[in-house]
């Protein structure tokens, strides 16, 4: 009677491992079903494309295809990744950097500007004012301001 009872458990834990297995492959073909109805941007549509195991199977021949341009790699016949000569992101990569780096040469002048002895008695002179003194520096700042 009990061989029979672990015969049982052991067919259900099959059947349940079998329909585990399904259910994972129904969402995983779900997942690419959601991928395909998402429209590709006419950028990457533009581009070249080759196939994941091409890729895999003729590097030298991609390789050599990258080398004049960028191309795409498609995985289900959607554009996933972009090859490209390393001319071409080195480029990109500066164009991205550039706004960064004016911003941080234009922050490295204004901290330069903060050091000068005229700065620095400012900021002495402005923690060591009293509230009145500040209420009348706001005053006329204002005022300055205004016009």
């Amino acid at each position: 009677m009990q061989l029979s009872a672990i015969t049982r458990f052991t067919e259900d834990a099959n059947r349940l491992s079998i329909i585990v297995d399904i259910l994972s492959t129904m969402a995983n073909i779900a997942n690419i079903m959601n991928a395909l109805t998402v429209p590709i941007d006419p950028i990457l549509s533009a581009l070249p494309s080759v196939d994941a195991s091409t890729v895999k199977n003729r590097y030298r021949d991609v390789a050599a295809l990258a080398a004049k341009g960028a191309i795409a790699i498609s995985r289900y016949t959607r554009p996933e990744l972009v090859i490209m000569p390393a001319a071409e992101y080195v480029r990109l990569e500066k164009a991205r950097r550039a706004p960064l780096d004016q911003l941080a040469g234009e922050f490295d002048r204004l901290v330069a500007k903060m050091q000068t002895s005229k700065s620095k008695k400012a900021v002495h002179a402005l923690f060591g004012a009293n509230p009145v003194d500040l209420g009348k520096a706001a005053v006329q700042a204002a005022k300055a301001n205004a016009s």
